[in-house]
């Protein structure tokens, strides 16, 4: 894998030794991440035959650091992703959104008649369909943390105490430990659109869908990853007992990206 830049954007590569596929794949990831998570599904995708491709959104890892992330806006983020596609010719790929990767690949799938296909993992949602969460302490803390930092109009880091019980709750030792590494603030004003609804034109989505909710997922849960997939009507909708949020770095990791694989080579015309 090497790393390449659009502009600002820092874009990760890895063209396949045995490519099968003349569309390759993009990886978009979720809040106060970057890239790094979702190693394991490029080197799998790569050695299935797709050019794979994962940017990383403007303030997020090694991409414009410059960025003032309190401001950033859903509408940014899929215009680094439209600037990616447009700028490597990669604009008939398909979309692999997770978390608020989700929600970014679907507004970018809005209207566009070049994407192949769009798979979310434990996607944000879409305005119509309520966010839920498990009401614990758990999430009370993390309502107080971000009426906090939108009083101070800045963006934070979860505390560790927070993450393992949330993003990372199925994940264990040093993989828990490098994960929480990795994580950074997010845009108050992103997190801000996620919460009150972000509009999509379902019916301007064309392309073959796939959904996929986990059971133990305390962030998205599974229920409305379900009620997701029936909102914008999904080809597809896969629902796993074993994982959580972070599915590509967990245990067994390997089933979902089978399955996904699966069904690309199945609902997409090459």
């Amino acid at each position: 894998m090497i790393r390449i830049k659009v502009a600002d954007l820092a874009v990760d590569k890895e063209l396949s030794a045995h490519r099968k596929f003349d569309y390759p794949l993009l990886f978009i990831h979720g809040a106060g991440v970057n890239t790094e998570y979702l190693k394991n599904y490029i080197n799998f995708f790569s050695g299935a035959g797709w050019d794979c491709y994962a940017l990383n959104l403007r303030g997020h890892g090694p991409s414009d650091p410059g960025a003032r992330l309190e401001i950033l806006t859903l509408e940014d983020y899929v215009e680094d992703v439209n600037k990616v596609r447009r700028a490597l010719d990669i604009e008939n790929c398909a979309l692999i959104g997770h978390s608020m990767g989700g929600l970014i690949a679907l507004k970018t799938n809005e209207g566009s008649d070049k994407i192949k296909a769009l798979v979310l993992i434990a996607s944000a949602p879409p305005k119509g369909v309520k966010f839920e969460f498990k009401k614990n302490m758990t999430l009370v803390r993390i309502v107080l943390r971000g009426i906090w930092n939108s009083l101070r109009k800045k963006s934070t880091k979860p505390s560790f105490a927070i993450a393992r019980k949330t993003v990372l709750n199925n994940l264990e030792g040093a993989t828990k430990t490098a994960m929480f590494n990795i994580m950074q603030p997010e845009s108050l004003v992103v997190s801000r659109e996620i919460g009150k609804g972000y509009p999509i034109a379902v019916d301007k989505i064309r392309s073959p869908k796939l959904v996929i909710g986990c059971k133990k997922d305390a962030v998205t849960l599974e229920k409305m990853e379900a009620k997701i997939a029936q909102f914008i009507k999904a080809d597809k909708y896969i629902a796993y007992e074993q994982f959580a949020h972070m599915i590509m770095v967990e245990q067994g990791w390997e089933k979902s990206a089978e399955d996904i694989r699966d069904w690309l080579a199945a609902s997409v015309k090459n």
